[in-house]
C-alpha cells in the first residue's frame, strides 16, 4: 500500500491503509521524523507537513525498498507493523495513545453536499461560433501570440530546469519535460496542466479532455502514461453550482482514469477560491499531472520538425468544436458553445497506434494538438529549426467544415507527428489495422513560410519569422522588458 500524507497528516494515512487492507497495525510515534523535539502525540499524529508518504511494505521486500530511499538520498523511517488485528493501536514509547477499530476511521458517514447544475450553462453552450471577422492569417497571427499559447521562455529561462544534470528534453522541445532515471537507460516524462475554459462548459468532458492532452504529452515524447496526480481547484463547496463542478470534474476523472487503466496516486483540493468582496469564483481547474516512462534514450520523440522533405500526419479528425477554444475567446470575445468530447475507445486506439508507429521507430517528431488548434501545433513545430511546411488540407475536410473550425477546433487526442515518405503506406496500413484515421496534410520544406491550400476560395501564405517574433514578444512584452 502507499498513501500520501495529506489532510489529517498520518491519522488519515494509517488508518486508510489499514482500513482499506481489512488489517491492523502497531505503530511507534518516537521512530516518526519530527521538525522539532518535544512534540506531541496529537501534534505527530495530525501534522500536515508537505511532501510525507506512507508506505506498506511486505518484510522481504523492505531492505530493497530501503535501498531504493538510501540510493535517491530519501529521508525514511520504519515506524511500525501491521498485523490481523483489525485495530489501529499508536504508541507514544511505552503509552498507548491511540487503540481503535481501523475502520472506524476509514469508513466514518460520507457527508453528502448539494450540488446543481448551473443554470446559464444551457446559454452558454447554445452560443454559435461567429462568421470568422478577420482574414484566416491574421487570426493565426493573433493566436500565435496569445497568452495561453504564447512561448513562456521568458518564464522557465529564469530557473533553474537543469538541476541533478537529468534534464534530456529541455523546456520548448517537447510537449513534456524529460528526465533520466540516473544508473538505467530509463527516463521519465511529466507534464500537468487543464482546460478551465473547457471545464468551465463542461467539467465532466473538460477533466477528461485534460486527462487526454496531458498524456498526449507525455505521449508525444515517446512515453506511457503511468500514473496520475491532480490539484483540484474551485470555488465554495457549500454552493450547490460549485460543488456541482467540482463532483462532475472528479467524476470525469474517475472514470477516464478506470477505462484507461491509469492509477491516481496522489491529489490535493483547493475550495473557496474566490474573490472576497465581489465573490467572484475561479473556473473549474482540475489541475492534472501525468508521468509517463520511456525505455531507452533512441525512443525518446521531441517537437521540431527535423527535415525537408519528410511528410506531416495528422492523427485524428476534427470535429467543430470550438466551445471554450483560444479562437473564440481571444478572436470574439467568446466563451461559450459546445466543448470537445471524449471518446474512450477512440483515444485508446490512437495511443496504441502510436505506440506501434514508435516502435517500428516511423515517428521523427510528434507534437498533440490542443490551443489554437492543429495549425498552431504546425506553427510550433517549425519555429526551432526554421523549416516551414507546405499544406494542402482539401483531402482532410470530410465533415464539411468552416475554415475557422477545421483550423481552430480543439477536438482532444489529435497528433501532428513527422515520417519519412517511404513510411506511408505502412502507416496507413497500421492505421486500418488500429481503425484510427490518419490523413496527410502536406510536406516540410526549407523555407521560412507556412503555405495553405485547399480552404475556401483561400490560399494563405505565413512568414514563420514573424510568427516566431509574435510567438516570443509577447510575455516580455506584457512584463515591459
Amino acid at each position: 500500500g502507499l498513501k500520501d500524507l495529506g489532510g489529517g497528516g498520518l491519522t488519515c494515512a494509517t488508518s486508510e491503509l489499514t482500513g482499506d487492507g481489512n488489517t491492523g497495525a502497531n505503530i511507534d510515534l518516537r521512530k516518526v521524523f519530527t521538525a522539532e523535539p518535544g512534540m506531541t502525540s496529537y501534534e505527530i499524529m495530525l501534522s500536515e507537513s508537505q511532501e510525507r508518504m506512507a508506505f506498506i511494505v511486505k518484510p522481504e521486500g523492505l531492505e530493497t525498498v530501503l535501498n531504493v530511499f538510501r540510493k535517491y538520498e530519501t529521508a525514511f523511517a520504519v515506524i511500525g507493523k501491521t498485523d490481523d488485528s483489525k485495530v489501529l493501536k499508536v504508541f507514544d514509547g511505552e503509552d498507548l495513545v491511540v487503540n481503535i477499530p481501523a475502520k472506524a476511521l476509514s469508513e466514518s458517514p460520507i457527508f453528502k453536499r448539494l450540488e446543481k447544475r448551473p443554470e446559464y450553462l444551457d446559454q452558454l453552450l447554445a452560443q454559435p461560433t461567429p462568421e470568422p471577422n478577420k482574414q484566416i492569417g491574421e487570426i493565426i497571427e493573433i493566436l500565435i501570440a496569445s497568452e495561453n499559447i504564447c512561448s513562456k521562455e521568458w518564464i522557465y529561462r529564469q530557473y533553474d530546469h537543469e538541476v541533478g544534470v537529468r534534464s534530456v528534453v529541455k523546456c520548448g522541445n517537447g510537449d513534456s519535460g524529460v528526465l533520466r532515471l540516473i544508473g538505467t537507460n530509463k527516463f521519465i516524462a511529466a507534464s500537468v496542466g487543464v482546460n478551465s475554459k473547457h471545464c468551465y462548459l463542461d467539467p465532466y468532458e473538460g477533466a477528461k479532455g485534460g486527462l487526454v492532452e496531458i498524456c498526449g504529452n507525455v505521449i508525444a515524447n515517446g512515453a506511457k502514461p503511468m500514473a496520475m496526480v491532480n490539484c483540484c481547484n474551485f470555488g465554495n463547496p457549500e454552493i450547490p453550482e460549485s460543488f456541482w463542478y467540482f463532483s462532475k470534474a472528479v467524476e470525469g476523472m474517475n472514470d477516464f482514469c478506470r477505462t484507461l487503466k491509469i492509477p491516481i496516486v496522489g491529489g490535493n483540493v483547493s475550495f473557496y477560491n474566490e474573490d472576497e468582496v465581489s465573490k467572484t469564483v475561479i473556473k473549474a481547474t482540475p489541475q492534472i499531472m501525468i508521468v509517463g516512462l520511456i525505455e531507452g534514450f533512441d525512443n525518446i520523440i521531441t517537437l521540431p520538425f527535423k527535415k525537408a522533405g519528410n511528410d506531416i500526419l495528422i492523427i485524428g479528425d476534427t470535429k467543430a468544436e470550438l466551445g471554450g477554444s483560444e479562437y473564440h475567446s481571444v478572436v470574439h470575445d467568446l466563451e461559450g458553445g459546445i466543448p470537445p468530447k471524449v471518446d474512450e475507445d477512440m483515444i485508446r486506439a490512437r495511443w496504441n497506434f502510436i505506440s506501434a508507429l514508435y516502435d517500428k521507430k516511423l515517428i521523427k517528431a510528434n507534437h498533440d494538438v490542443n490551443k489554437g488548434g492543429f495549425i498552431v501545433s504546425i506553427a510550433e513545430m517549425c519555429f526551432k529549426n526554421k523549416l516551414g511546411s507546405d499544406l494542402d488540407l482539401s483531402s482532410y475536410n470530410n465533415n464539411g467544415l468552416r475554415d475557422d473550425e477545421l483550423l481552430f477546433s480543439e477536438t482532444v487526442g489529435r497528433f501532428i507527428i513527422e515520417t519519412q515518405p517511404t513510411s506511408l503506406n505502412e502507416i496507413k496500413l497500421l492505421a486500418t489495422e488500429f481503425k484510427v484515421k490518419v490523413t496527410k496534410l502536406g510536406v516540410i520544406i526549407n523555407q521560412p513560410k507556412i503555405l495553405i491550400k485547399g480552404l475556401e476560395n483561400q490560399e494563405i501564405s505565413l512568414d514563420i519569422n514573424k510568427l516566431k517574433d509574435l510567438y516570443d514578444s509577447t510575455i516580455p512584452d506584457l512584463m515591459e522588458i
